[in-house]
């Protein structure tokens, strides 16, 4: 980034559909914008990686879906540009600005196509489904509040509706999302299981208060959970859809409620990683619940202003422990996206995959 110009991630036109990302994307250079009033204008410090970074790029939800990639760049969010979420410092303040927001602010958001880049300008009273909010430092970790925690927390509050004292399941516990899912989960005192795939994923689970884990690589994943939770889950917080998702499926309890918001087995590379569902899906009961919930529906609900507010005092306070993987620490620049791209489809993360952009 200069002084006058950055780079951005951006679909490559002709390469539109794919999902591989190394090659469906490119690097542009563009110019820095100009500020409009209303708005403030920030330096990417870091971006979060989603599973969604892929749906949203091959056009399967989000400003893409049913349309194409710009040809043409420049320094404002396009159709193509891509990211997510991320955390950075403000560098300018338009005209009109709510007079809290100054040069140095540290600053969280999510939105479409807002954090593979150097820059970004936002509207801090409104960005697309996450406002621009207002945190204590530039750190990586924030970049795991605006969606990771968000769909944790909006999960479990909003759909899930989770009470003290539950029994809940947490699938991919040891991911971006899960591993927050577990914290607030035990906020409310629920006895707690989750699954993952490694011995490392495992301690890291252990660690963060998780009462029974299950490695699905070493253990029969079903059998451990009937014996432990004979009368079932109250709550399901299902990641990974596939035959994971059947098997929690199948151990939610009668009256139980299950909240899937994502199916990780396919949405890296559109292919199932070798998870293929064996078995018919599992057909809920008439006294359950299964449902889901997409992040960006959020602010459709009342009490999202306060569960966002509590998240990130959740997390300022240390009451919620982010974890960053730790293999992300390299990945520096747009060049680090596609690392952490390269990881995410590894499987082999231990919390929140990142890359810092623009070191502080």
């Amino acid at each position: 980034m200069s002084d006058t110009t950055y780079r951005k991630i951006c679909v490559t036109p002709e390469k539109f559909g794919s999902r591989d990302f190394a090659t469906a994307t490119s690097i542009v250079d563009v110019k820095l914008p100009s500020i409009p009033p209303g708005r403030i204008g920030v330096r990417v410090r870091a971006t979060g990686i989603e599973a969604s970074d892929i749906i949203q790029m091959a056009g399967g939800y989000g400003p893409l879906a049913g349309k194409k990639p710009v040809s043409a760049h420049d320094g404002t969010v396009q159709l193509g540009d891509l990211g997510c979420e991320g955390v950075g410092v403000v560098e300018h303040v338009g005209e009109g600005v709510d007079g809290s927001w100054k040069i140095g602010q540290a600053v969280m958001w999510a939105g479409f196509g807002v954090s593979f880049r150097e820059y970004v300008v936002l509207d801090p009273a409104g960005e697309d489904f996450f406002d621009a909010t207002k945190v204590p430092s530039a750190k990586p970790e924030w970049t795991a509040v605006p969606v990771s925690a968000m769909t944790a927390v909006g999960a479990l509050e909003l759909v899930g509706h989770i009470a003290k004292g539950q029994t809940v399941l947490v699938t991919a516990a040891a991911g971006g999302t899960g591993h927050i899912a577990l914290q607030w989960a035990k906020k409310y005192g629920a006895r707690v299981a989750g699954t993952c795939g490694s011995e490392e994923k495992e301690q890291m689970l252990k660690d963060l208060g998780c009462d029974v884990v299950v490695n699905y690589r070493t253990q029969d994943v079903e059998a451990v959970l009937a014996k432990e939770f004979p009368g079932g889950f109250d709550l399901v917080y299902e990641g990974v859809g596939g035959r994971m998702g059947n098997i929690a499926k199948r151990l939610l309890g009668k009256a139980g409620t299950l909240v899937s918001v994502g199916s990780v087995s396919s949405d890296y590379s559109g292919a199932t990683k070798g998870d293929q569902n064996p078995d018919p899906p599992h057909q809920p009961l008439a006294t359950q619940t299964h449902a889901g919930f997409f992040m960006p529906n959020g602010k459709n609900y009342p009490e999202w202003p306060r569960l966002v507010q509590e998240t990130v005092d959740a997390v300022a306070s240390g009451a919620v422990r982010i974890v960053m993987d730790e293999g992300c620490k390299e990945f520096n620049g747009l060049e680090g996206v596609y690392k952490a791209q390269a990881r995410m489809r590894s499987g082999k993360n231990v919390g929140k995959i990142y890359a810092t952009i623009t070191p502080a």
